[in-house]
């Protein structure tokens, strides 16, 4: 099972990688931002983020599609109490809310209340 990324993560990267994109291309201009004898080292590294940063971004989006990560997604909500799925899927969740049956949906929802 991939780890879980807390969706707060994933958009600090975006917005790095953002930047990155932004000052590799062109379109944020960094005269008179920094000295001028840094602008090329530092557009050439934002073109290496921005490289490196987008195959991060897909994979991490790619993670977030399994079942085990939105149901960790879901799980992290506070307003979430307990979540009831199969058996193989509740034993398999990095998260105590997500459970097997009823039952043991409102034991978890009754710790949490």
């Amino acid at each position: 099972m991939p780890p879980h990324v807390d969706p707060t993560v994933r958009f600090w990267i975006s917005i790095i990688v953002t930047l990155a994109i932004g000052v590799s291309s062109g379109t944020l201009v960094l005269t008179n931002a920094v000295p001028p004898e840094l602008i090329k080292p530092i557009t050439a590294w934002c073109g290496i983020i921005a490289f490196v940063g987008s195959a991060v971004m897909s994979t991490l989006s790619g993670m977030g599609m399994t079942t085990q990560s939105r149901l960790a997604s879901a799980a992290a909500d506070p307003s979430v109490k307990a979540i009831v799925t199969s058996a193989a899927e509740a034993s398999a969740a990095p998260s105590e809310k997500v459970v097997p049956t009823v039952q043991a949906a409102q034991v978890v929802a009754a710790k949490a209340a």
